[in-house]
């Protein structure tokens, strides 16, 4: 079984893109690590000539092709770890499960309306808080937050509302 390799040159055509190879060679040059199999690169790849795209990339001191290592087994018997103890939740087992349907809800609409990576900090206090009181204290900063945005000023008590149903 064969694997490929990139070269210092391939290491350097992926850093600066010096355009010393099409597009579909360097989507598989990309895509070469050492560790694929040929098999591996044609299911990554799609592409329906890769032996000639290996042979420009190999051609051209892109590539170099070692075989592959042959899989190592460590069979070393041993008595199985202990089953780890049972961790704590992050939520207290006789906090009521709205609570959680109530922080899901406010960082759901967090993202909805601020996206993925913005009001991380209020996400992460809302994750984190764990009684009713916690998450009270946090429905007015949610709520300017979501009001931050003019489709949440037109939903906000609307979102309120749901939020207070569900806690």
């Amino acid at each position: 079984m064969t694997v490929y390799t990139k070269t210092a040159r391939g290491l350097d055509e992926i850093a600066h893109r010096s355009n010393a190879i099409g597009l579909r060679a360097r989507r598989v040059l990309i895509l070469i690590d050492g560790a694929r199999t040929l098999d591996a690169l044609q299911a990554l790849s799609g592409d329906a000539e890769l032996a000639a795209t290996l042979a420009q990339l190999e051609e051209g001191g892109f590539i170099s092709a070692q075989a592959a290592p042959a899989p190592t087994v460590d069979v070393e018997l041993r008595t199985p770890p202990a089953p780890a103890p049972a961790k704590a939740s992050a939520t207290p087992a006789h906090a009521a499960p709205g609570m959680q349907m109530a922080r899901d809800f406010m960082i759901n609409t967090l993202r909805t309306f601020h996206g993925p990576y913005n009001k991380l900090g209020l996400m992460k206090r809302i994750q984190d808080s764990q009684e009713r009181p916690d998450i009270e204290a946090l429905i007015e900063e949610w709520l300017s937050s979501i009001s931050e945005t003019r489709l949440g000023r037109n939903r906000a008590q609307e979102l309120k509302e749901r939020l207070l149903a569900v806690m």
